[in-house]
């Protein structure tokens, strides 16, 4: 068959048999596997909503099936909802979230709407160095026109840079620094990267396009009040009333549900729910003597560590 017809025949076999992965397409058309992503690119072109889906049991799905007409909407209704859209992906107690990011999907894809037109911000903006102001330009840049980056970047792990290439999907805005989140082409799999001068060393845009997966969704890589997400841990703190602590500690931030559960002449017991260990650490550190870390033991023993080695560090 010529390259039509496979193609043809590729749209007849996602249509009868739904999802296939590359292989299962390859060996149904006979041909090399490396030719169905070039396949699926021209059928794309030509119209037909052809998606990739990740991961180890993702594959190829055609989806022509519209809930909603081509609407055009104003400057501002789009900004509306593209802010709205950003903010209720972190809500992940929203029970319909996924079936409301469907159809949010949905609006966008056939509104000419731009799902990246601006950052999303978990934290107070900051200035930046040119360098990484440019690097985040690119990739907002790259996010706009469905194109991959280039990154040279080095972890934690990693005794020199790697480069390689990533589909930017989110750029995050955190504790006085900015993280890309995105597909690593490298890793298979999405992953954070932090734009700093001590760890990405270059940022350019790819000559490689790349098709949004639609079923990826931001809240699924950042936690209510963490970049990562983690579970809530259940904390509770002793709260000594010298010296204004009871009066010092409620003006911080500790987490959801602050509740006091005990009582005494010279100190209150305090209850609350967080999954930002950083904040926690901090705030603790800060009271000093007044507030005392009771459970979990787990979030306990490693505050005391992180002191410890504090510590040890003013000994030598």
């Amino acid at each position: 068959m010529n390259r039509t017809n496979l193609c043809i025949r590729m749209l007849q076999l996602l249509k009868a048999r739904g999802k296939m992965n590359t292989t299962q397409l390859a060996d149904a058309l006979e041909v090399n596997p490396r030719n169905i992503r070039e396949f699926k690119k021209e059928l794309v072109l030509a119209g037909y909503n052809v998606e990739e889906v990740k991961g180890r049991y993702g594959g190829y799905i055609l989806n022509d099936q519209y809930d909603l007409p081509v609407t055009i909407f104003s400057d501002e209704e789009k900004d509306a909802l593209v802010q709205s859209y950003k903010f209720m992906r972190t809500q992940k107690d929203f029970k319909p979230l996924t079936l409301y990011c469907d159809a949010m999907d949905k609006i966008i894809a056939t509104s000419k709407i731009s799902s990246n037109a601006s950052l999303h911000y978990m934290s107070n903006s900051i200035e930046l160095d040119k360098k990484i102001s440019s690097m985040i330009d690119k990739t907002q840049q790259a996010m706009n026109h469905g194109i991959c980056v280039v990154l040279s970047y080095q972890s934690l792990k990693d005794e020199t840079p790697i480069e390689f290439e990533v589909e930017p999907y989110e750029i995050i805005h955190y504790h006085k620094s900015y993280y890309l989140i995105g597909f690593s082409l490298l890793r298979k799999d999405y992953r954070m990267y932090r734009f700093s001068s001590e760890r990405m060393f270059k940022c350019d845009i790819s000559t490689r396009h790349f098709i949004h997966d639609n079923h990826f969704h931001l809240s699924n890589y950042i936690g209510e009040h963490s970049l990562i997400p983690l579970d809530l841990k259940h904390v509770i703190v002793r709260v000594y009333h010298k010296e204004n602590g009871l009066r010092l500690f409620k003006e911080k931030y500790w987490g959801n549900k602050l509740l006091p559960i005990h009582k005494e002449d010279d100190y209150t017991d305090f209850e609350f729910y967080t999954d930002d260990m950083s904040n926690l650490y901090q705030s603790l550190f800060s009271m000093m003597d007044q507030v005392k870390l009771l459970s979990p033991d787990d979030v306990r023993e490693t505050y005391l560590n992180r002191v410890e080695k504090i510590i040890n560090a003013y000994k030598g």
